[in-house]
């Protein structure tokens, strides 16, 4: 991963956060194997179709949402660092007004950014100005990690236990093939994984995964995958949680490599 190298104090910043980060992966990755979700399957009581639901969902482990909010206040803090790095690198001083400008839309940002960013070269100003920091702009993971990040400062953030990742389609289709013409080679049922259109995040008991035919038998060989999601209304809708913070990762850290080059 390439770090910020003129900003030495930035680029520990980041590796602690990294350390956070690899922390929080051990943890989500031991609930994952530790087979959390248990599947039922029962028959509709008046169609006899066959459901597939979650019969149980273990509690997530408490450390989670805790280190969550530790990664994403090491990223946005990096990038306020930086921020008052350039002011210093450009012959001004700094003021608690100083920070990495992020706003909620366009206007926000074009009316309060000036504030933000004073003292700092007018080339320093354009690259940071370029990023469109605000929601729904170019910059708009940044507004994420921002939001994110505020509401941290509050309370744990909704890091739901699970989330329906997806379904392992390619088998069933295998299966009907095979049922349909008992006396032909397929050949090994091809694993096929496909989304959901509804993550249901939070999962919880009783939530249907996947309704087959009437009378159909149960079949322990039909797969389900799950994922520990980040969700936050209006900000983030159940996306996979090590997936947000690996990305958002990536985009601070080679926002400050470019933004290092300008001190």
């Amino acid at each position: 991963m390439s770090l910020p190298v003129k900003a030495t104090g930035i680029h520990l910043r980041i590796e602690r956060t990294k350390h956070h980060f690899e922390e929080l992966k051990v943890i989500v990755g031991e609930f994952q194997v530790s087979e959390p979700y248990t599947i039922g399957a029962k028959h509709h009581p008046d169609t006899r179709k066959l459901i597939y639901y979650v019969s149980g969902v273990a509690p997530m482990p408490p450390l989670v949402p805790v280190l969550v909010g530790e990664v994403l206040h090491g990223f946005r803090t990096s990038l306020d660092h930086m921020a008052y790095q350039l002011v210093v690198a450009a012959g001004g001083t700094p003021s608690k007004q100083s920070a990495f400008p992020v706003f909620k839309d366009a206007a926000e940002y074009k009316a309060q950014s000036p504030g933000k960013v004073k003292g700092m070269r007018k080339d320093m100003i354009d690259a940071i100005n370029a990023l469109e920091l605000y929601k729904g702009g170019k910059g708009h993971q940044f507004w994420v990690l921002h939001e994110l990040n505020n509401i941290d400062k509050h309370r744990l953030l909704l890091t739901a236990g699970s989330a329906f990742r997806s379904m392992d389609l390619g088998y069933i289709a295998s299966r009907a093939l095979r049922e349909a013409f008992p006396d032909k080679d397929f050949g090994p049922p091809i694993s096929a994984f496909f989304k959901p259109a509804d993550r249901m995040c939070p999962l919880k008991a009783g939530d249907e995964l996947y309704i087959g035919a009437p009378d159909e038998k149960p079949d322990e060989n039909l797969k389900f995958a799950f994922d520990i999601a980040l969700a936050e209304p209006q900000i983030t809708e159940s996306e996979s949680l090590t997936e947000t913070l690996h990305q958002l990762g990536q985009l601070v850290v080679a926002t400050l490599a470019e933004l290092d080059k300008l001190l």
